[in-house]
Protein backbone atom coordinates (compact mmCIF):
# COMPACT_ATOMS: atom_id res chain seq x y z
CA UNK A 1 0.00 0.00 0.00
CA UNK A 2 1.14 3.41 -0.88
CA UNK A 3 2.45 5.64 2.03
CA UNK A 4 -0.45 7.62 3.37
CA UNK A 5 -0.74 11.49 3.32
CA UNK A 6 -2.30 13.75 5.96
CA UNK A 7 -4.67 14.52 3.59
CA UNK A 8 -5.81 10.79 3.05
CA UNK A 9 -6.31 10.13 6.72
CA UNK A 10 -9.47 10.45 7.98
CA UNK A 11 -10.42 12.26 11.33
CA UNK A 12 -12.66 10.39 13.75
CA UNK A 13 -14.07 12.50 16.53
CA UNK A 14 -11.07 15.08 16.29
CA UNK A 15 -9.01 12.67 16.54
CA UNK A 16 -5.92 11.42 14.24
CA UNK A 17 -6.85 7.84 12.30
CA UNK A 18 -4.86 5.68 14.18
CA UNK A 19 -2.70 3.07 11.75
CA UNK A 20 -4.43 -0.02 13.68
CA UNK A 21 -7.67 1.36 12.94
CA UNK A 22 -6.98 2.09 9.16
CA UNK A 23 -5.92 -1.50 9.04
CA UNK A 24 -8.57 -3.17 10.46
CA UNK A 25 -11.31 -0.72 8.48
CA UNK A 26 -9.09 -1.49 5.10
CA UNK A 27 -8.97 -4.96 5.54
CA UNK A 28 -12.88 -5.57 5.17
CA UNK A 29 -12.61 -3.41 2.12
CA UNK A 30 -9.72 -3.67 0.20
CA UNK A 31 -9.49 -6.68 -2.50
CA UNK A 32 -6.46 -5.75 -4.26
CA UNK A 33 -3.34 -2.89 -5.21
CA UNK A 34 -2.91 -1.35 -8.35
CA UNK A 35 0.00 0.86 -7.89
CA UNK A 36 0.21 0.73 -4.19
CA UNK A 37 -3.76 1.66 -4.34
CA UNK A 38 -6.25 -0.22 -2.55
CA UNK A 39 -9.36 -1.00 -4.42
CA UNK A 40 -12.57 -2.33 -3.20
CA UNK A 41 -14.72 -4.30 -6.32
CA UNK A 42 -18.33 -6.58 -4.82
CA UNK A 43 -21.28 -6.95 -7.33
CA UNK A 44 -23.66 -9.44 -8.01
CA UNK A 45 -25.88 -10.68 -11.02
CA UNK A 46 -30.34 -10.02 -10.87
CA UNK A 47 -31.92 -12.77 -12.38
CA UNK A 48 -35.82 -13.84 -11.42
CA UNK A 49 -39.19 -14.39 -12.71
CA UNK A 50 -41.85 -12.12 -12.55
CA UNK A 51 -45.77 -12.65 -13.88
CA UNK A 52 -45.85 -8.96 -14.35
CA UNK A 53 -42.79 -8.45 -16.07
CA UNK A 54 -41.11 -11.50 -17.16
CA UNK A 55 -38.21 -12.45 -16.73
CA UNK A 56 -35.68 -9.67 -14.99
CA UNK A 57 -31.79 -9.96 -15.80
CA UNK A 58 -28.85 -7.21 -15.08
CA UNK A 59 -26.45 -6.71 -12.27
CA UNK A 60 -25.01 -4.61 -9.93
CA UNK A 61 -21.29 -3.70 -9.33
CA UNK A 62 -19.69 -1.54 -7.19
CA UNK A 63 -16.10 -0.01 -7.22
CA UNK A 64 -14.37 2.17 -4.84
CA UNK A 65 -11.06 3.56 -4.65
CA UNK A 66 -10.26 3.05 -0.59
CA UNK A 67 -7.49 5.56 -0.39
CA UNK A 68 -8.99 8.23 2.46
CA UNK A 69 -12.24 7.13 4.88
CA UNK A 70 -14.94 6.66 3.65
CA UNK A 71 -13.81 6.32 0.09
CA UNK A 72 -11.74 8.68 -2.27
CA UNK A 73 -14.62 7.88 -4.79
CA UNK A 74 -17.23 5.25 -5.44
CA UNK A 75 -18.62 4.29 -8.95
CA UNK A 76 -22.11 1.91 -9.04
CA UNK A 77 -23.75 0.31 -12.07
CA UNK A 78 -27.33 -1.11 -11.55
CA UNK A 79 -28.66 -2.51 -14.68
CA UNK A 80 -31.63 -4.80 -15.04
CA UNK A 81 -33.97 -5.27 -17.86
CA UNK A 82 -37.00 -8.02 -18.48
CA UNK A 83 -38.56 -9.83 -21.42
CA UNK A 84 -41.60 -7.47 -20.83
CA UNK A 85 -39.87 -4.12 -21.58
CA UNK A 86 -39.06 -3.12 -18.13
CA UNK A 87 -35.83 -0.92 -17.82
CA UNK A 88 -34.07 -0.34 -14.44
CA UNK A 89 -30.40 1.60 -15.16
CA UNK A 90 -28.98 3.65 -12.40
CA UNK A 91 -24.72 4.88 -12.71
CA UNK A 92 -23.72 6.96 -9.96
CA UNK A 93 -20.11 8.31 -9.29
CA UNK A 94 -19.19 9.66 -6.30
CA UNK A 95 -16.15 11.74 -4.99
CA UNK A 96 -16.93 13.20 -1.22
CA UNK A 97 -14.20 14.91 -1.11
CA UNK A 98 -11.82 15.78 -4.19
CA UNK A 99 -8.19 16.73 -2.94
CA UNK A 100 -6.79 19.72 -1.30
CA UNK A 101 -10.18 21.05 -1.07
CA UNK A 102 -13.22 20.72 0.73
CA UNK A 103 -15.66 20.37 -2.30
CA UNK A 104 -17.18 17.30 -3.59
CA UNK A 105 -19.20 15.89 -6.14
CA UNK A 106 -21.81 13.56 -7.43
CA UNK A 107 -23.18 12.47 -10.79
CA UNK A 108 -26.40 10.52 -11.26
CA UNK A 109 -28.06 9.28 -14.41
CA UNK A 110 -30.57 6.73 -14.80
CA UNK A 111 -33.64 5.80 -17.00
CA UNK A 112 -36.22 3.90 -15.24
CA UNK A 113 -38.90 2.11 -17.89
CA UNK A 114 -41.57 0.86 -15.23
CA UNK A 115 -44.61 -1.24 -15.83
CA UNK A 116 -46.30 -0.86 -12.31
CA UNK A 117 -45.53 2.10 -11.23
CA UNK A 118 -48.80 2.59 -9.10
CA UNK A 119 -51.82 5.19 -8.30
CA UNK A 120 -54.51 4.89 -5.46
CA UNK A 121 -55.56 8.13 -5.43
CA UNK A 122 -55.14 11.16 -2.63
CA UNK A 123 -55.53 9.91 1.09
CA UNK A 124 -54.55 8.20 3.79
CA UNK A 125 -57.44 5.88 3.34
CA UNK A 126 -57.62 5.02 0.01
CA UNK A 127 -59.34 1.72 -1.16
CA UNK A 128 -57.98 -1.13 -2.69
CA UNK A 129 -60.43 -2.49 -5.06
CA UNK A 130 -61.83 -2.95 -8.54
CA UNK A 131 -64.77 -0.12 -8.02
CA UNK A 132 -64.15 3.01 -10.68
CA UNK A 133 -65.56 6.25 -9.00
CA UNK A 134 -69.30 5.75 -11.05
CA UNK A 135 -69.47 2.58 -8.99
CA UNK A 136 -68.90 0.15 -11.67
CA UNK A 137 -66.67 -3.45 -11.64
CA UNK A 138 -63.21 -3.02 -12.77
CA UNK A 139 -61.75 -6.45 -13.83
CA UNK A 140 -58.28 -5.19 -14.93
CA UNK A 141 -55.90 -5.99 -12.29
CA UNK A 142 -53.94 -3.18 -13.70
CA UNK A 143 -56.16 -0.49 -13.25
CA UNK A 144 -54.48 0.89 -10.22
CA UNK A 145 -50.93 1.17 -12.48
CA UNK A 146 -49.11 2.80 -14.86
CA UNK A 147 -46.46 2.94 -17.04
CA UNK A 148 -43.60 5.14 -16.17
CA UNK A 149 -40.67 6.13 -18.81
CA UNK A 150 -38.47 8.55 -17.12
CA UNK A 151 -34.94 9.61 -17.86
CA UNK A 152 -32.46 11.57 -15.20
CA UNK A 153 -29.74 13.34 -14.91
CA UNK A 154 -28.27 15.06 -11.16
CA UNK A 155 -25.19 17.00 -11.07
CA UNK A 156 -24.70 17.86 -6.97
CA UNK A 157 -21.59 20.11 -5.62
CA UNK A 158 -20.74 19.01 -2.04
CA UNK A 159 -19.14 20.95 0.70
CA UNK A 160 -17.72 20.29 3.94
CA UNK A 161 -18.32 22.97 5.89
CA UNK A 162 -17.11 22.45 9.86
CA UNK A 163 -16.67 18.81 11.27
CA UNK A 164 -20.34 16.93 10.82
CA UNK A 165 -21.87 19.56 8.99
CA UNK A 166 -21.61 19.55 4.97
CA UNK A 167 -23.77 20.83 2.53
CA UNK A 168 -24.92 20.34 -1.19
CA UNK A 169 -26.48 22.14 -3.95
CA UNK A 170 -27.91 20.45 -7.48
CA UNK A 171 -29.09 20.82 -10.44
CA UNK A 172 -31.35 17.67 -12.33
CA UNK A 173 -33.32 17.21 -15.46
CA UNK A 174 -35.86 14.56 -16.27
CA UNK A 175 -38.88 13.62 -18.42
CA UNK A 176 -41.76 11.52 -17.61
CA UNK A 177 -43.92 9.62 -20.37
CA UNK A 178 -47.05 8.19 -18.00
CA UNK A 179 -49.36 5.74 -20.10
CA UNK A 180 -51.95 3.59 -19.08
CA UNK A 181 -50.84 -0.22 -17.77
CA UNK A 182 -54.11 -2.03 -18.37
CA UNK A 183 -57.52 -1.55 -20.81
CA UNK A 184 -58.68 0.96 -18.28
CA UNK A 185 -56.58 2.69 -15.58
CA UNK A 186 -57.94 4.77 -12.16
CA UNK A 187 -55.73 7.84 -12.37
CA UNK A 188 -57.46 8.25 -16.20
CA UNK A 189 -60.72 7.58 -14.72
CA UNK A 190 -60.33 9.55 -11.45
CA UNK A 191 -57.98 12.44 -12.73
CA UNK A 192 -54.56 13.26 -11.28
CA UNK A 193 -53.83 16.07 -8.78
CA UNK A 194 -54.50 19.54 -10.46
CA UNK A 195 -54.97 17.79 -14.06
CA UNK A 196 -50.76 17.24 -13.98
CA UNK A 197 -49.43 13.94 -15.18
CA UNK A 198 -45.89 14.12 -16.55
CA UNK A 199 -43.44 16.08 -19.13
CA UNK A 200 -40.32 17.50 -19.29
CA UNK A 201 -38.93 19.46 -16.14
CA UNK A 202 -35.34 20.91 -14.89
CA UNK A 203 -34.98 20.74 -10.80
CA UNK A 204 -32.46 22.70 -8.29
CA UNK A 205 -31.99 21.37 -4.92
CA UNK A 206 -30.18 22.06 -1.75
CA UNK A 207 -29.41 20.00 1.33
CA UNK A 208 -27.90 21.04 4.61
CA UNK A 209 -26.66 17.13 6.93
CA UNK A 210 -25.34 16.62 9.89
CA UNK A 211 -23.91 13.54 9.59
CA UNK A 212 -21.79 11.45 13.17
CA UNK A 213 -22.31 7.98 12.31
CA UNK A 214 -19.14 5.92 12.56
CA UNK A 215 -19.91 5.05 9.44
CA UNK A 216 -21.66 5.36 5.75
CA UNK A 217 -22.61 1.49 4.97
CA UNK A 218 -22.36 -0.44 8.22
CA UNK A 219 -23.07 2.24 11.16
CA UNK A 220 -23.42 1.00 14.75
CA UNK A 221 -23.42 4.51 16.28
CA UNK A 222 -24.25 8.30 15.36
CA UNK A 223 -26.51 10.23 13.87
CA UNK A 224 -27.55 11.95 10.07
CA UNK A 225 -29.92 14.29 9.86
CA UNK A 226 -30.28 16.02 6.66
CA UNK A 227 -32.52 19.45 5.52
CA UNK A 228 -33.19 19.29 1.51
CA UNK A 229 -35.36 21.77 -0.55
CA UNK A 230 -36.00 20.88 -4.21
CA UNK A 231 -37.68 23.02 -6.69
CA UNK A 232 -38.78 21.69 -9.88
CA UNK A 233 -40.60 23.39 -13.17
CA UNK A 234 -41.06 23.77 -17.05
CA UNK A 235 -42.61 27.13 -17.04
CA UNK A 236 -40.13 27.93 -19.60
CA UNK A 237 -41.44 25.62 -21.83
CA UNK A 238 -45.28 26.23 -21.36
CA UNK A 239 -46.16 26.92 -24.13
CA UNK A 240 -45.78 23.08 -25.53
CA UNK A 241 -46.02 20.89 -22.49
CA UNK A 242 -48.03 20.81 -19.24
CA UNK A 243 -47.10 23.06 -16.39
CA UNK A 244 -44.75 21.85 -13.61
CA UNK A 245 -43.79 24.03 -10.98
CA UNK A 246 -43.77 22.13 -7.05
CA UNK A 247 -42.07 22.48 -4.23
CA UNK A 248 -40.22 18.95 -1.71
CA UNK A 249 -39.35 20.21 1.69
CA UNK A 250 -37.78 16.99 3.02
CA UNK A 251 -36.48 16.43 6.24
CA UNK A 252 -34.45 13.18 7.58
CA UNK A 253 -33.39 11.94 10.82
CA UNK A 254 -31.63 8.80 11.58
CA UNK A 255 -29.85 7.97 14.51
CA UNK A 256 -28.10 4.69 15.77
CA UNK A 257 -27.56 2.88 18.70
CA UNK A 258 -25.25 0.17 20.61
CA UNK A 259 -27.54 -2.42 22.38
CA UNK A 260 -24.81 -4.90 22.94
CA UNK A 261 -21.14 -6.25 21.50
CA UNK A 262 -23.21 -7.58 18.83
CA UNK A 263 -26.72 -5.72 18.69
CA UNK A 264 -27.34 -2.45 16.92
CA UNK A 265 -30.93 -0.66 17.08
CA UNK A 266 -31.32 1.49 14.29
CA UNK A 267 -34.00 4.31 13.72
CA UNK A 268 -35.63 6.36 10.82
CA UNK A 269 -38.15 10.01 10.60
CA UNK A 270 -38.71 11.09 6.99
CA UNK A 271 -40.85 14.21 7.14
CA UNK A 272 -42.28 15.34 3.49
CA UNK A 273 -44.27 18.38 2.09
CA UNK A 274 -45.33 18.83 -1.29
CA UNK A 275 -46.55 22.02 -2.53
CA UNK A 276 -47.83 23.61 -5.85
CA UNK A 277 -48.72 22.00 -9.45
CA UNK A 278 -47.22 18.61 -8.44
CA UNK A 279 -47.26 15.94 -11.25
CA UNK A 280 -48.68 12.23 -10.42
CA UNK A 281 -45.08 11.11 -10.59
CA UNK A 282 -43.75 13.18 -7.72
CA UNK A 283 -46.22 11.59 -5.49
CA UNK A 284 -44.66 8.25 -6.15
CA UNK A 285 -41.20 9.41 -4.85
CA UNK A 286 -39.96 10.73 -1.02
CA UNK A 287 -37.02 13.47 -2.31
CA UNK A 288 -33.70 14.14 -0.12
CA UNK A 289 -30.47 13.24 -1.28
CA UNK A 290 -31.41 9.62 -1.95
CA UNK A 291 -35.12 9.45 -3.60
CA UNK A 292 -36.93 6.57 -2.85
CA UNK A 293 -40.15 5.15 -3.87
CA UNK A 294 -42.92 5.61 -1.55
CA UNK A 295 -45.50 5.68 0.51
CA UNK A 296 -45.17 2.28 0.36
CA UNK A 297 -42.90 -0.67 -0.67
CA UNK A 298 -39.16 -2.12 -0.58
CA UNK A 299 -37.73 0.78 1.62
CA UNK A 300 -41.06 2.81 3.38
CA UNK A 301 -43.58 0.30 4.71
CA UNK A 302 -42.47 -3.17 4.14
CA UNK A 303 -45.92 -4.92 4.13
CA UNK A 304 -48.10 -2.63 1.44
CA UNK A 305 -48.16 -2.12 -1.84
CA UNK A 306 -44.94 0.63 -3.75
CA UNK A 307 -46.85 4.33 -3.44
CA UNK A 308 -49.81 2.86 -1.73
CA UNK A 309 -50.18 5.75 0.13
CA UNK A 310 -50.28 9.38 -1.63
CA UNK A 311 -51.08 13.12 -0.17
CA UNK A 312 -48.98 16.31 -0.17
CA UNK A 313 -47.85 15.67 3.46
CA UNK A 314 -46.08 12.73 4.20
CA UNK A 315 -44.49 10.42 7.31
CA UNK A 316 -42.80 7.48 7.85
CA UNK A 317 -40.21 5.99 10.23
CA UNK A 318 -38.37 2.74 10.21
CA UNK A 319 -37.36 0.90 13.51
CA UNK A 320 -34.52 -2.44 13.17
CA UNK A 321 -33.12 -4.32 15.54
CA UNK A 322 -30.16 -5.89 13.85
CA UNK A 323 -28.10 -8.39 15.52
CA UNK A 324 -24.52 -9.69 14.35
CA UNK A 325 -24.81 -13.83 14.13
CA UNK A 326 -21.11 -14.17 12.48
CA UNK A 327 -18.37 -13.05 10.39
CA UNK A 328 -16.64 -15.28 7.85
CA UNK A 329 -13.94 -14.99 5.74
CA UNK A 330 -14.35 -16.82 2.57
CA UNK A 331 -12.02 -17.00 -0.50
CA UNK A 332 -10.63 -13.58 1.21
CA UNK A 333 -13.96 -11.94 1.06
CA UNK A 334 -15.23 -10.75 4.09
CA UNK A 335 -18.99 -11.61 5.55
CA UNK A 336 -20.97 -10.19 8.21
CA UNK A 337 -24.45 -12.16 8.70
CA UNK A 338 -27.29 -10.18 10.69
CA UNK A 339 -30.63 -11.05 11.57
CA UNK A 340 -33.37 -8.36 11.68
CA UNK A 341 -36.04 -7.25 13.51
CA UNK A 342 -38.17 -4.57 12.31
CA UNK A 343 -41.15 -2.34 12.61
CA UNK A 344 -42.59 0.79 10.16
CA UNK A 345 -45.51 3.42 10.18
CA UNK A 346 -46.50 5.70 8.06
CA UNK A 347 -49.02 7.65 7.01
CA UNK A 348 -49.88 10.59 4.57
CA UNK A 349 -52.14 14.01 5.29
CA UNK A 350 -53.55 16.74 2.64
CA UNK A 351 -52.64 20.08 4.62
CA UNK A 352 -50.38 20.52 7.41
CA UNK A 353 -52.88 21.77 9.51
CA UNK A 354 -54.24 18.02 9.41
CA UNK A 355 -51.04 16.60 11.11
CA UNK A 356 -51.54 14.49 13.90
CA UNK A 357 -50.41 11.21 15.66
CA UNK A 358 -53.22 9.05 15.05
CA UNK A 359 -53.83 7.08 11.84
CA UNK A 360 -50.69 5.33 11.39
CA UNK A 361 -50.42 2.32 8.93
CA UNK A 362 -47.98 -0.13 10.84
CA UNK A 363 -45.98 -3.32 9.50
CA UNK A 364 -43.51 -5.76 11.46
CA UNK A 365 -41.29 -8.12 10.05
CA UNK A 366 -37.86 -9.93 10.01
CA UNK A 367 -34.86 -10.63 7.59
CA UNK A 368 -31.51 -11.00 7.17
CA UNK A 369 -28.51 -8.81 5.71
CA UNK A 370 -25.47 -9.90 4.57
CA UNK A 371 -22.82 -7.63 4.29
CA UNK A 372 -19.88 -8.16 2.06
CA UNK A 373 -16.89 -6.53 2.49
CA UNK A 374 -18.24 -3.84 4.08
CA UNK A 375 -19.46 -2.08 1.38
CA UNK A 376 -22.18 -4.23 -0.32
CA UNK A 377 -25.54 -5.08 0.94
CA UNK A 378 -27.72 -8.18 0.52
CA UNK A 379 -30.60 -7.72 2.04
CA UNK A 380 -34.07 -9.97 2.51
CA UNK A 381 -36.71 -8.91 4.24
CA UNK A 382 -40.43 -10.14 5.04
CA UNK A 383 -43.28 -8.32 6.40
CA UNK A 384 -46.82 -8.37 7.43
CA UNK A 385 -49.06 -5.43 7.60
CA UNK A 386 -53.13 -5.61 7.31
CA UNK A 387 -53.36 -5.47 3.41
CA UNK A 388 -50.76 -8.33 2.12
CA UNK A 389 -47.43 -9.95 3.62
CA UNK A 390 -44.12 -9.02 1.44
CA UNK A 391 -41.00 -10.85 0.66
CA UNK A 392 -37.95 -8.96 -0.85
CA UNK A 393 -34.59 -9.21 -1.70
CA UNK A 394 -32.96 -5.90 -2.36
CA UNK A 395 -28.64 -5.37 -3.41
CA UNK A 396 -29.09 -2.31 -1.60
CA UNK A 397 -29.16 -0.55 2.69
CA UNK A 398 -32.54 0.59 3.93
CA UNK A 399 -31.02 3.18 5.89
Amino acid sequence: MAAATQDSLPHVKGKEWATADKVRWLAKRKQFNIAGVPYGVTGLPVIYYSRHTGWNYGARIQWADYRRRPYRYKFILHAVRSSEGKVDYVLRFKVPRISGTLFGVQLVTSMERNLRARYYGRGNNTAKDFIDPSGQQVKDEDYYHYILEEPRFIFSLLRQLYGPVSMSAGLGMERTDIVPRGGRSFYVDAGTPGGVVGGSSGFVSATLQWDTRDDEVMPVLGTYQEWSYESSRNSLLALFLEQIDFRRFTFTDTRYWIGSPRLTLGHRSVFEVLTGSIPLYAYGEIGGSRRIKGLGGDDVLRGFDSQRFTDNVRFFSNTEARYLLRTTRWFGQNLEWKAILFVDTGRVWHRLTQVSPGGLHWTAGLGGRVYWNADFVIRLDLGLSAEQLYVGLKYRNLF
